[in-house]
């Protein structure tokens, strides 16, 4: 998947231009500039930190669900937490998605006592996100 220099410059011209318009379009395209005249020194960074790979993971796990109620729920507060969570509680979060919906479901809304092992900081942050009206229905 080499991309030839041509390719790679056009590209360069193509970021240049747009961050003056949009700053966030130089984090979307991969490539890191040395020195423009020689070709030698244009790096490609196509890697990814193992910790966004697992908020990707866990963003997906979270709106892909058995159940409706906990695609909305969970899908909902991973669009808004997941950036924020820290490496232990994502662990934590990871460890909670790997549970039957059912069992995630009845303990979001508290009615089934939750296990000691999953009673986590992450856990007490999705509860009160749903107790929070997390999808807008009651805002005007």
């Amino acid at each position: 998947m080499s991309k030839s220099i041509k390719q790679i410059k056009s590209t360069i011209s193509f970021i240049t231009t747009t961050t003056t318009r949009r700053n966030f379009c130089t984090k979307k395209i991969g490539y890191t500039i040395i020195n423009v005249e020689d070709e030698s020194k244009i790096k490609v960074n196509n890697e990814i930190s193992e910790i966004e790979k697992l908020r990707k993971k866990l963003l997906y796990q979270s709106k892909e669900r058995g159940m409706l109620e906990n695609d909305l729920l969970l899908g909902s507060f991973a669009k808004l937490n997941i950036q924020k969570l820290t490496e232990s509680q994502l662990r934590d979060y990871n460890l909670l998605l790997q549970q039957p919906d059912p069992d995630i479901f009845n303990w979001i809304l508290k009615k089934t006592e939750v296990p000691e092992e999953y009673e986590t900081e992450v856990l007490k942050l999705v509860q009160h996100h749903c107790k929070n009206d997390p999808l807008g229905f009651t805002r005007k």
